[in-house]
């Protein structure tokens, strides 16, 4: 195979992934008046984790309950993320979210409503209820925002896997992409957005999109960016079907007389404790869950959901609100992968640590710590993004386009090259399912020292054998890069679990069952130098310091 010319493009502002934190960073970059352009592996919009989102969105002056604050939703967050949290962050996001509610009305999109009031839903772990859902879930707000974007002139470009991100010394001033035709794409921009979401396809059971492969990690990461948080996975305590992929509604049910029994039909909500509703966080019902199946009293790998103390009534009502057929009888669930804490490392202002470099949305860490509270990923991701967006137009008005340098292009397509001239018998679907087994058995809900080695050998191990793939043509290699992209995602949950010896949040180690605040308020940073991964924990930043 050879790789088809180089093309080249130039925009003041280019954004990266085409879910909600891309796009409210694309419209607010595009009111600079400036060239916005959106790299997506997807469809803009549409097969990202926004998409397939519940749409529930906290914000605290929505309600307009007098006594709920942003300083109270702050508490909350950082409650829930077990005060590992970057303070500032979260006070960003807890102050921004009611204005990003009604930019979103702006954009078009529409939220329930009862008796021409916005409905609103109280999730556990926050003080009052403060959230509200939108109309048609995650698509209901990724599709008016893909509408109104591209309204205002902002660019898209789909189906491209953007494989470096490309630097004139430690600026970066743009970022090198393919397609599935073999196509290299090399966008010069004056400032660039990293919008590309989370890593849950490394793992068996996830309900994320497909596609969620951590590439934005691994770009930042290469490019010279620390990454926080990695080993804080977040499991959603109830999915139904071998592989996870459709979330039960446990924050409904469960508050309702709904519970989950284990093979002696015991009650597990009663035998753990979790009967208060603000309780019912995910990293406690998932850990509840697992530990019984751990133990040997689960129904083969699941735990079953009994309705029968549900008054008649209340089912019936449930039911139809949840419009699913798992809801209509008793089912076997257990927790899925949902989300990642960990990520990118920026400040209030969406910086990164690189010149020219800005990020948004769940690529990010720091804003939920050790566990993100339930309804705060959508204002995370639009607050941010929104901020991403000013700041990035914002250099990009008061600078010139620097060109790539022809050296750093030359590079990165010789090793393209190199990829697809690999020679072996190694198959890339089959290498991917072993992975994402290795990751849930090994690196899941319970966590051990042995499960943790033996996972970092068996990756180590699997980057291996993808030098042996051989490639049959170029839909092949944005698979073969993107495998990669998983197993240094991977590596880095490995390698920050084995570093916290405690349990904290989602992060659960069988060895060290007890949260440890004495030796470990602290962040995990993940860092790539001269190649090699590092790790250094940093004792957690209160609200005045610096992280």
């Amino acid at each position: 195979m050879e790789l088809k010319t180089v093309q080249t493009i130039d925009t003041d502002v280019l954004v990266i992934g085409g879910g909600g934190a891309g796009l409210k960073a694309a419209i607010e970059a595009r009111k600079y008046d400036l060239g916005v352009l959106l790299l997506s592996k997807s469809p803009v919009g549409y097969k990202n984790n926004t998409a397939i989102a519940g749409g529930v969105f906290a914000a605290s002056g929505i309600a307009k309950n007098p006594n709920d604050s942003a300083e109270l939703h702050y508490q909350d967050t950082v409650t829930a993320g077990r005060f590992v949290n970057d303070r500032k962050l979260v006070e960003v996001m807890a102050r921004g979210a009611t204005q990003q509610v009604h930019d979103l009305m702006e954009f078009g999109v529409r939220f329930l409503r009862s008796d021409d009031k916005l409905r609103i839903w109280h999730g556990p772990g926050h003080t009052y209820p403060r959230s509200v859902i939108s109309e048609g879930k995650g698509i209901g707000l990724t599709k008016p925002m893909r509408d109104y974007a591209a309204s205002r002139g902002v660019q898209f470009r789909e189906g491209i896997l953007v494989t470096k991100l490309l630097k004139a010394g430690d600026m970066v001033v743009g970022a090198l992409g393919i397609d599935n035709s073999g196509q290299v794409l090399v966008i010069n921009a004056k400032s660039t957005i990293l919008a590309t979401g989370g890593a849950g396809d490394i793992y068996l059971r996830n309900d994320n999109a497909v596609g969620s492969t951590g590439d934005g990690y691994v770009l930042a990461y290469e490019s010279g960016v620390s990454l926080r948080d990695m080993e804080f996975v977040q499991f959603y305590p109830a999915a139904v079907g071998k592989y996870g992929r459709r979330p039960w509604g446990y924050v409904r049910f469960c508050p309702a007389g709904g519970t989950f029994r284990n093979s002696l039909g015991e009650d597990i909500m009663e035998k753990y404790g979790i009967r208060e509703f603000t309780f019912m966080t995910r990293d406690m019902v998932s850990r509840a869950i697992m530990a019984e199946v751990a133990e040997g009293r689960g129904i083969g790998d699941y735990v079953v959901a009994d309705y029968s103390k549900i008054p008649k009534d209340e089912l019936r009502r449930l039911r139809q609100v949840m419009r699913d057929r798992h809801y209509s009888e008793k089912v076997l669930l257990a927790p899925t992968v949902h989300f990642f804490m960990g990520g990118a490392k920026i400040n209030e202002n969406c910086e990164t640590e690189l010149d020219g470099l800005y990020a948004a949305g769940e690529v990010c860490g720091g804003v939920h710590g050790a566990n993100r509270l339930g309804n705060n990923a959508l204002p995370e991701m639009f607050v941010f993004g929104a901020i991403a967006g000013n700041s990035a137009a914002g250099k990009a008005s008061k600078m010139k386009r620097v060109s790539a340098p022809r050296g750093e292009v030359r590079a990165e397509v010789e090793r393209l090259k190199e990829i697809t001239s690999h020679r072996g018998r190694e198959d890339l679907g089959e290498m991917k399912q072993s992975l994402k087994r290795t990751m849930w058995d090994k690196v899941g809900v319970v966590r051990s020292k042995e499960g943790l080695l033996k996972a970092q050998r068996e990756i180590l191990s699997l980057r291996e054998r993808l030098k042996k793939v051989p490639l049959k043509d170029y839909r092949q290699l944005p698979q073969a890069i993107k495998l990669a992209n998983m197993l240094t995602v991977a590596e880095m949950v490995c390698r920050a679990a084995l570093e916290r010896t405690e349990s904290r949040g989602a992060h659960y180690r069988v060895n060290y069952p007890e949260q440890n605040d004495e030796q470990w308020l602290k962040n995990i940073y993940v860092t790539c130098e001269n190649g090699d991964m590092t790790l250094l924990s940093v004792p957690v930043a209160t609200k005045g310091e610096k992280n």
